[in-house]
């Protein structure tokens, strides 16, 4: 007896709820298949619930060799979407490659589709102006993230691409480094400023509280962490007791990019004692959102140009390095491959080349 159809549902299942639906694979049987939420709340599943019904045909259709579109598509609703601090971004990046890429299936997308593409944004002829290297280079590597996605995570799992599919995507050459180093008296005016930090004015509520940019650069200069994991960091991984700060939350995988546990120096521990007494959230910048545009317009106030929040990983780096501290040890604090501290950094070690002469 034929089994009936069953509309998809929401259902529990080990701590989590998964949509369940009946679909034919790709041998056009029918047979059941299981997406998960990624919650145990009924509430967040339910939205999710909604929202991939809303994308069903996205979901649904299996296809053996998709458009580029469409792989992005699946790849932003099913791993960028809730999951990314810089989900905003990436709808520019998807739209770029969409310009170019969009409607090539797969098996289409060649070598030289990738070198048209660095061409065209270079010369302002894909996106809202001409791109330097760096912005192709990290659009073009979402590119790469995607059809690895499209290989290994997708679902359901009919609808993952065989490897010999996937084109190889060529990548320009990396903008030339950051080279800003905060001097010494930019550090000392940074530590004497930000511990207290209170800012007020026009638009601001009354507070005494220090500030949001105050605690950001403080962790930042102290613990040479990236930006993400200091946004997304929350108290219960400040652990005053082992003075340590674990940066990777509770069930995140480790990425390349790793968020490492580091020590408190006692400048931050002081820091944050007060941060904490001020605390009005379970993060410890108050919420997730973005503090670029103003670490660099608190830098212009002070008279210390090109700060951004990168310069501060950078010049922990550089000062460790230069005065001795063995590489190993500055990876592990960076979160960083040994080889890519080594390619950055080693230059600047004090027995740098020192034996090399008669």
């Amino acid at each position: 007896m034929a089994q009936e159809a069953q509309e998809p549902r929401l259902q529990k299942y080990k701590g989590r709820y998964y949509i369940y639906y009946r679909d034919k694979d790709k041998d056009g049987n029918s047979r059941s298949f299981r997406v998960s939420t990624r919650t145990n709340d009924l509430a967040i599943a339910t939205a999710r619930f909604k929202g991939w019904q809303d994308t069903s045909k996205i979901n649904f259709e299996v296809e053996k060799d998709p458009t580029v579109g469409r792989c992005l598509d699946l790849w932003f609703n099913d791993w960028v979407k809730d999951r990314m601090i810089t989900e905003k971004r990436y709808n520019s990046i998807i739209n770029n490659l969409k310009a170019y890429f969009g409607n090539m299936h797969v098996s289409q997308v060649q070598r030289q589709h990738s070198k048209k593409y660095i061409e065209m944004r270079a010369n302002g002829l894909i996106g809202q102006c001409p791109a330097a290297s760096g912005t192709i280079r990290n659009e073009l590597q979402r590119l790469r993230a995607c059809f690895r996605f499209m290989m290994e995570r997708v679902e359901p799992k009919e609808q993952r691409l065989h490897t010999d599919v996937i084109p190889y995507v060529e990548l320009p050459p990396p903008s030339p480094p950051r080279d800003r180093v905060l001097d010494e008296a930019e550090i000392n005016l940074l530590r004497e400023i930000c511990p207290s930090l209170i800012l007020k004015g026009s638009g601001r509520r009354p507070s005494n509280r220090v500030s949001r940019i105050g605690r950001f650069i403080m962790l930042a200069m102290e613990t040479a962490q990236r930006k993400a994991a200091i946004l997304e960091l929350t108290w219960d991984r400040v652990d005053f007791k082992t003075n340590r700060i674990d940066f990777n939350p509770k069930g995140r995988q480790q990425t390349k990019k790793k968020r490492p546990t580091v020590s408190m120096s006692p400048r931050l521990r002081e820091a944050l004692l007060r941060a904490k007494e001020e605390a009005i959230s379970d993060y410890v910048l108050d919420k997730k959102t973005e503090v670029y545009e103003a670490v660099v317009s608190f830098g212009k106030s002070i008279g210390i140009d090109d700060l951004n929040p990168h310069v501060f990983r950078h010049t922990w780096a550089t000062r460790a390095v230069m005065r001795g501290v063995d590489l190993t040890k500055v990876a592990l604090m960076l979160g960083d491959r040994i080889k890519t501290v080594e390619e950055n950094y080693q230059h600047l070690t004090p027995e740098y080349l020192d034996d090399v002469h008669d």
